[in-house]
């Protein structure tokens, strides 16, 4: 199996076990989440781990605008799956846009270098 199908089979089944845990006991996947969330240099630091092993299979193994698309896909969805929650979010909308780039530059820079390098993909010249 390639890594790149590795990564996918952890993805789908993360899925599973998260979505599971939350029809099956949302109090307690709070607690967990809550926990976690206490080491927050930690998380940080897995989670760029991650971001860069996935990032090597995606990016070296797919044409940047198909993961611009699949990006797109993946915000719609997360889009959708808040609506519903959309009063009870607009606390956090406010603490987010009155933090600006200060506690979030570093997935600004990636989001900032990702949408530069598929607009320069999708209009440069062909050669």
């Amino acid at each position: 199996m390639t890594g790149k199908k590795i990564l996918a089979a952890v993805f789908a089944a993360l899925v599973l076990v998260k979505l599971a845990f939350l029809l099956l006991a949302p109090a307690k996947w709070l607690v967990m989440a809550q926990d976690f969330l206490g080491y927050g240099a930690v998380i940080t630091v897995f989670y760029l781990i991650l971001l860069a092993i996935a990032g090597y299979f995606v990016f070296t193994t797919m044409d940047l605008v198909d993961v611009a698309v699949v990006m797109l896909f993946t915000g719609l969805l997360v889009g959708l799956s808040l609506i519903p929650y959309a009063a009870s979010l607009q606390t956090t909308v406010r603490e987010v846009a009155a933090a600006g780039l200060g506690k979030a530059w570093l997935s600004w820079a990636i989001w900032i270098v990702i949408a530069v390098a598929v607009l320069y993909r999708v209009f440069a010249r062909e050669r």
